[in-house]
């Protein structure tokens, strides 16, 4: 019987696949993008791509995959954090609001360390806009899991419960404070004559995303419906 192990050189070639793959993609997308421009840039024949993927959408699925296991992961440790605080105890409106400020931070420094220097931010905003079926993996994957911690917290500073569609409305603008960094990077570059972002770049916009959650209050006693 052989060696079940993966060869050293199917390895190799399934990685430069990859990486090709989030160049690529990142360009021309889904359908755009053609198996010899993906052949080509990772240097193997266009066959590797059924032989290791089963095709150019296997490869697409791969990409994503990769993306959780580099860049989504370095969020869970928080989210992961914050899911234990809320398992073994009540939290209080201040401590969900330092939380929540933690959490919106560390995607923050996510998206300006790592997405606005690579293509992988437009795989996921353009997933985002023309939803293929690899959504299903990235919204299961990371996003309703980040997503649903954000209304945990938001529900308990607004006092009401996290699935209420308020909560859920409010959430979906916190995050979305954070990815306008990447849906209008070239905005404030220019507004701010910025080439990308410095460790005190990253720290002064952080700050102003803190002080901006400063302003999330409880709703007033008897102001619901």
């Amino acid at each position: 019987m052989g060696d079940p192990r993966p060869k050293k050189e199917d390895t190799d070639a399934k990685r430069r696949l990859i990486q090709a793959g989030l160049e690529i993609f990142g360009i021309y997308n889904l359908e755009g993008a053609t198996t010899r421009q993906l052949a080509e840039r990772a240097g193997t024949n266009q066959a590797a791509i059924p032989y290791y993927f089963g095709g150019k959408e296997g490869l697409y699925l791969a990409v994503i995959q990769h993306l959780f296991s580099t860049n989504f992961n370095l969020i869970q440790p928080v989210v992961v954090e914050i899911r234990d605080c809320l398992t073994t105890g009540k939290l209080s409106k201040p401590e969900a609001l330092e939380l929540l400020k933690k959490l919106l931070s560390t995607m923050l420094e996510l998206v300006l360390t790592r997405g606005a220097s690579s293509t992988w931010a437009r795989i996921v905003m353009r997933e985002q806009m023309q939803p293929t079926p690899a959504f299903d993996l990235i919204y299961e994957g990371a996003i309703k899991r980040v997503h649903e911690t954000v209304s945990l917290l938001v529900g308990i500073i607004l006092g009401r419960n996290p699935t209420d569609s308020r909560v859920i409305l409010r959430t979906h603008m916190l995050v979305g404070q954070v990815l306008i960094f990447l849906a209008g990077r070239e905005t404030i570059r220019r507004r701010l004559d910025l080439n990308g972002y410095t460790d005190k770049e990253v720290r002064e916009i952080q700050q102003a995303l803190a002080e901006q959650l400063d302003l999330l209050r409880p709703e007033e006693e008897g102001g619901g419906e």
